[in-house]
């Protein structure tokens, strides 16, 4: 099986030459075309479909630009996803460095800061030179809602200046550069005399700043400039519970406000990557090239928290690695915390059995990041309503309570209670019997503990796989099915009892579903 996404470097740079401009140092590199670095980059066409093509850089020839990473926003819960950035920036800014990538940092109205540390003196000491003429390249302007506090439409935090530096956790070393975010100058003096093409792109607010800034997308690519952004390294700033026509909606998040802009950029202004692409590049990865699943676990009823890892020790791990995230609690504040959830950066597949948790946002940005992107999911059992909670949120949490239509493509409706008495008997549908998720049964027919949920299916793409029904006298309702959402592919079973994990049939069930979903071959876009 292939990964949807491909890369690598087909030599590592061997040596930087040291450059001295006007009494300060900068590091340059000097690349012979096998230390090319090769990245799959992704694009949209005009309808919004995925394009997604390989491309070159040239070390010495590319920059990396961070953008606004500031030590403090006027919105508290801003201020911590930015904050919730800087571990995996470090990681990549590293690995960019590795490669002999120059690291370039912008933090605007805050350089004042750094005037005196040797990267601000030495983006100051770059020699002028005649700014490249511009292209006239325009754009859309991104999609709303834009500046809104994100820690819910209740209490909001009120505006100002608050920040005066950039996050202390983000590292600068030694050869970075720092520069003026407000004065693009600086950046196309650097590239003009590093004979630089290509500008990486991290930072916050992917709707604001890192489009409009000087240093932004739109002056560089404007001024011809190739910009391309690591999509999984901005933010934008939305907001939450509030949707686009300003009206209060509970299933508009912070997180997918950020995937609404990343959408618009990848379709208007420049292709996009992801970090893992750089530390895969670098040789930073995991040495274990095993394709990775990450389970997220927080339900009490069933049991999964013990399930599922049985079930992963017998018939993943020769095949896969695994990694499992849970909650702290099932109670209280708890309930809502699931730690770890960064696992997701280099996740290739999410396994989800969660029930009605309404994560801080912080949190939610990770899953929502990598499920809105359209990569490969599997969920089981309560985990048709995850994110869908009955009390109200708490600030600077989120709920996701159209999960179930949006993402799965089934409407949940409740279930029988007398069905909890009986289970139900499940069979593979019989224009199903071929598809690679259950051909492997031994057995297509069984009975499973697992009472059916009325699930109604929304979408002509979803494939009924098996259907249960607990009664002669009620309707059989899907217990397993696929679909595609944002062009990834989606498995979804409403079994999951623990009994059901006794049985060899729905084992092999939830493997076939797990091998089909990460066969990347067969990706739709929509």
């Amino acid at each position: 099986m292939t990964s949807r996404h491909t890369f690598s470097v087909h030599q590592s740079l061997l040596f930087g030459v040291l450059l001295v401009l006007g009494g300060a140092t900068l590091f340059s590199t000097s690349a012979s075309a096998e230390s090319l670095v090769e990245l799959t980059v992704r694009q949209r066409d005009q309808a919004g479909v995925v394009i997604e093509k390989a491309v070159s850089l040239d070390p010495a020839k590319s920059a990396v630009v961070v953008i606004d990473m500031w030590d403090r926003h006027w919105c508290k819960t801003y201020t911590e996803r930015v904050g919730n950035l800087v571990p995996r920036m470090n990681d990549t800014l590293a690995a960019a460095r590795k490669l002999g990538i120059q690291v370039v940092f912008a933090p605007s109205d805050t350089t004042d800061f750094y005037k005196d540390s040797p990267q601000r003196k030495a983006m100051q000491a770059i020699p002028q030179h005649p700014a490249p003429k511009t292209i006239g390249f325009q754009a859309p302007r991104p999609p709303g809602p834009t500046d809104h506090c994100e820690c819910g439409p209740d209490e909001p935090c009120g505006k100002g200046r608050a920040w005066s530096r950039q996050h202390p956790e983000l590292k600068i070393e030694e050869g970075d550069l720092i520069g003026d975010c407000n004065n693009g100058g600086e950046l196309l003096r650097l590239c003009r005399e590093r004979e630089i093409d290509t500008l990486l792109y991290m930072g916050v607010a992917s709707n604001m700043c890192v489009q409009y800034r000087s240093f932004g997308i739109r002056n560089m690519k404007n001024h011809g400039l190739r910009v391309i952004v690591v999509r999984d390294l901005v933010e934008a700033i939305t907001a939450n519970g509030i949707g686009p026509d300003g009206k209060p909606d509970p299933n508009f998040t912070p997180a997918k406000g950020s995937s609404r802009v990343e959408r618009h950029i990848e379709q208007h202004i420049a292709a996009t990557v992801e970090s893992r692409q750089l530390i895969q590049a670098a040789g930073m990865s995991p040495k274990d090239g095993r394709q990775h699943i990450v389970f997220v676990v927080a339900e009490q009823e069933y049991g999964t928290g013990e399930t599922l890892p049985t079930f992963a020790k017998k018939y993943l791990d020769k095949e896969y690695r695994y990694s499992f995230c849970f909650a702290r609690g099932d109670t209280g504040a708890e309930r809502n915390d699931v730690p770890g959830l960064e696992a997701v950066y280099d996740a290739d597949l999410l396994v989800l059995s969660m029930r009605r948790r309404a994560l801080p946002v912080t949190q939610m940005d990770h899953l929502e990041r990598y499920i809105r992107s359209g990569k490969p999911l599997v969920g089981i059992r309560t985990s048709v309503v995850p994110f869908q909670v009955h009390e109200p949120v708490p600030a600077g949490h989120v709920g996701w309570s159209d999960f179930d239509r949006e993402v799965l493509k089934c409407h949940y409706q409740g279930y029988d209670a007398r069905s909890r008495e009986t289970g139900c008997d499940v069979a593979v549908a019989p224009d199903a019997q071929s598809h690679p998720a259950v051909r492997q049964m031994a057995s297509t027919k069984f009975h499973s503990a697992s009472w059916p949920y009325r699930m109604e299916p929304v979408a002509d793409a979803v494939t009924v796989l098996m259907a249960g029904r607990w009664s002669e006298d009620e309707p059989a309702y899907p217990v397993a099915w696929t679909a595609t959402y944002n062009g990834g592919r989606v498995f979804f079973t409403t079994l999951g009892h623990p009994s059901d994990f006794k049985n060899e049939a729905f084992n092999e069930l939830l493997l076939g579903g797990i091998r089909w979903t990460l066969d990347s071959s067969g990706r739709k876009d929509e």
